[in-house]
């Protein structure tokens, strides 16, 4: 069994250094190797440890959030090894998830919350090539700010990983690897935006495609 069970980088076998790019291939070829239609069912445990895992380190925010507690719990164990505030420290027992919130600075509300209800508004529309746009008034553009948009997109399996494919199955996504979800994409644009300004959104979950978004200004 891969790791141990409070350290979710031992669990993929990577270091707390590892880029993004690494911890993939290692939750891949550990999955691989341990998916329950290959292992049988005592893989299954392991298999789902090592989804658990990716989950967690393959998130950006997620993965902060969870070296700070590694970073608090070892500054703990210092103090007092195996116990800190009375507590046994246990990732298992923490019930991490990967869906960790995080406050968006100069948010503008007017411009954020689900695709439909923003392109009813008139505030937001996915032209013909995909491109996200965003109606902005002159005074949010002078100002700048950021918007998160709740749309469809098509991620990483959350279940597999993606590994599925003709030599694994995967129930959720059918060996397609990916499955379509709803996904805040957070547009970011600097003060002084000019009209047709295009920018690149920051995608709040692992496995998104990247997505455009185009700024116009409202007259």
């Amino acid at each position: 069994m891969p790791g141990t069970p409070d350290d979710l980088y031992a669990v993929l076998g990577v270091a707390r250094a590892a880029t993004g790019a690494e911890i993939r291939r290692a939750y891949r070829r550990l999955a691989l190797l341990h998916h329950p239609d290959r292992a049988g069912p005592a893989g299954a445990p392991i298999f789902a440890r090592l989804a658990e895992a990716y989950r967690m380190l393959s998130d950006p925010t997620a993965r902060t959030a969870y070296d700070a507690h590694l970073f608090e719990r070892e500054r703990a164990f210092a103090a007092a090894p195996g116990q800190a505030d009375g507590r046994a420290w246990s990732v298992q027992s923490v019930g991490w998830s990967a869906s960790v919130k995080r406050p968006v600075p100069n948010l503008v509300p007017r411009l954020s919350g689900p695709l439909e209800a923003l392109v009813a508004a008139g505030a937001a529309r996915l032209d013909p090539d995909g491109v996200l746009e965003l109606s902005v008034t002159a005074t949010e553009a002078a100002r700048g700010g950021a918007a998160v948009v709740e749309m469809a997109m098509a991620i990483l399996c959350p279940t597999c990983g993606g590994v599925a494919g003709p030599r694994v199955w995967c129930r959720r996504c059918e060996h397609a690897g990916r499955v379509t979800e709803t996904v805040a994409v957070e547009v970011r644009f600097p003060a002084e935006t000019r009209d047709g300004l295009v920018v690149t959104a920051t995608l709040r979950q692992a496995g998104v495609v990247s997505q455009r978004a185009r700024l116009r200004i409202s007259r």
